[in-house]
C-alpha cells in the first residue's frame, strides 16, 4: 500500500468523541493510554502532533528526541496548565506548543466560591451529624461563620481564574479583594488592592485562594513560613496545582488552630495516597481535582484539537503557549 500522506497524530489521553473525531478527519489518529516515557519518546519520532491532557509528561528528553528526529510540529495540552510539558525545550527544537488558557475559567471560579462556603458554613461537616439525629445540638451551637460581605478575599494569582472568582466575591457577596501577582495586572472589573508581596495578602485576608502555575518559583509556596503570616482564623483555597502546597505543614496548621479551615482539589501526587497527612486534617475540605470538569469546561478544553489541527495545516494557532 502506498504510504499515506496525512500526519500522524499521537493522542496520549483520550480526548472527548467530539475531538477525536476532529483529528481523525485531519490525520491519522493513534491513541495510546498514558504512555510511559520510553513509548512516548518512541512515538514522537515518527508523530508530527501529540496532544495530550494532565498525566502524560512531555520532558526534555521526550522533546529531544521529537528534534533528533525532525518531525513534530505539535504538542497540545488539553487544559490551562503546561507544567507537564518542557516549553523552553520545545520552543528551542521549533515545536509550537498549545492550550485552552480560557477553557476552565468558569467552572474552576465557581467551585472555589462553593468551597469557601463548604469550609467556612461546615456543611460537608454538618451532613453526616444531622444525619445521626444531631439535628437540635447543631443548631443551638452559637454561630461562628461570618458573612462574607464582611470578609477580605486574598487572590494569589490575578489571571483569568483569579479574576473570575474575584468578580463573584465582590460583586455578588460584596467581600473585599486583595490580590498579588508578579505581572502587571491591568484594569479590573471590580474594585481589587494589589499587594506588595504574597505575605501582606496572608497577613490580611480571611480566605486565601491560589491560581498560579506550577513553576519553580510557585512549587511549594505555601510552607511552614508562609503559613505563620495566616490569621488563625482564615481558610486557603488551592485548586491550581498540587505541589505549590506542601501537604505537612499544612495539616500541621490545621491540627494546632494556626489556620481554621482548608479546602484543596489538587494534590501532590495524584491520587494521594492512604495515608496523606489532609486526611486527618480539621475542617479540609478535599475534591478531587474537580475543579474544570464540568461538560463545558471539559468541552472547551478538547478543543485544543482546533490549535492542533490549524498548526498541522500551517496556519497560525489561537493559543501559542510562550517560554515562561
Amino acid at each position: 500500500m502506498p504510504e499515506t500522506s496525512k500526519p500522524r497524530i499521537v493522542v496520549a489521553e483520550k480526548f472527548n468523541e467530539s475531538a477525536m473525531s476532529r483529528l481523525a478527519a485531519a490525520g491519522d489518529v493513534v491513541l495510546l493510554d498514558r504512555p510511559d516515557e520510553d513509548r512516548l519518546v518512541a512515538e514522537v519520532t515518527i508523530a508530527d502532533a501529540l496532544a495530550v491532557r494532565t498525566y502524560v509528561h512531555v520532558t526534555a528528553h521526550v522533546i529531544e528526541a521529537a528534534r533528533q528526529a525532525g518531525r513534530l510540529k505539535v504538542i497540545g495540552r488539553g487544559g490551562v496548565g503546561v507544567d507537564n510539558i518542557d516549553v523552553a525545550a520545545a520552543v528551542a527544537a521549533g515545536i509550537t506548543v498549545v492550550n485552552t488558557p480560557a477553557a476552565c475559567t468558569q467552572a474552576v471560579a465557581d467551585l472555589v466560591v462553593g468551597l469557601i462556603v463548604a469550609v467556612q458554613r461546615r456543611t460537608v461537616e454538618f451532613d453526616p451529624r444531622v444525619r445521626r439525629g444531631e439535628f437540635a445540638s447543631l443548631r443551638s451551637e452559637a454561630p461562628q461563620a461570618i458573612e462574607l460581605g464582611h470578609q477580605t478575599l486574598g487572590v494569589i494569582g490575578m489571571g483569568r481564574i483569579g479574576r473570575a472568582v474575584g468578580t463573584r466575591l465582590h460583586l455578588g457577596f460584596g467581600t473585599r479583594v486583595i490580590y498579588y501577582d508578579i505581572r502587571e495586572v491591568g484594569y479590573l472589573p471590580f474594585a481589587a488592592e494589589s499587594q506588595p508581596d504574597a505575605e501582606a495578602v496572608y497577613a490580611n485576608a480571611d480566605v486565601v485562594t491560589l491560581h498560579v502555575p506550577l513553576t519553580p518559583l510557585t512549587r511549594g509556596m505555601i510552607d511552614e513560613r508562609a503559613l505563620t503570616h495566616f490569621k488563625p482564623t482564615a481558610i486557603l483555597v488551592n485548586t491550581s496545582r498540587g505541589p505549590v502546597v506542601q501537604a505537612v505543614p499544612l495539616a500541621r496548621a490545621l491540627k494546632e488552630g494556626r489556620l481554621a479551615g482548608a479546602a484543596i482539589d489538587v494534590f501532590d501526587p495524584e491520587p494521594p495516597p492512604p495515608d496523606h497527612p489532609l486526611f486527618s486534617a480539621p475542617n479540609c475540605v478535599l475534591t478531587p481535582h474537580v475543579a474544570s470538569r464540568t461538560q463545558e469546561g471539559l468541552a472547551a478544553m478538547n478543543d485544543v484539537v482546533d490549535d492542533i489541527i490549524a498548526v498541522l495545516q500551517g496556519r497560525e494557532p489561537m493559543y501559542p503557549v510562550e517560554c515562561q
